[in-house]
């Protein structure tokens, strides 16, 4: 992953690669840090798993219309 991610109001900014385990990354919300633990692999495979969809959507859309997909929300 290793981007910072926007989702509404909230901004998800991953754990740097290669960092160590315990390493977890932030979730902020209006300039207020959401300390995650136990949460960040699960919040990490379903935005991962939204990417999937998301780049299978563009293909298929672009497949259908002819038209060029746009880019990727960051």
């Amino acid at each position: 992953m290793g981007r910072a991610v926007k989702m509404g109001t909230y901004t998800y900014i991953p754990a740097p690669p290669r960092s160590p385990a315990t390493a977890d990354g932030t979730l902020t919300k209006d300039g207020r840090l959401i300390t995650l633990t136990t949460t960040e692999p699960i919040l990490r495979d379903f935005l991962d798993a939204l990417r999937s969809l998301e780049d299978d959507l563009g293909r298929r859309w672009m497949s259908a219309t002819g038209l060029p997909t746009f880019a990727r929300a960051e």
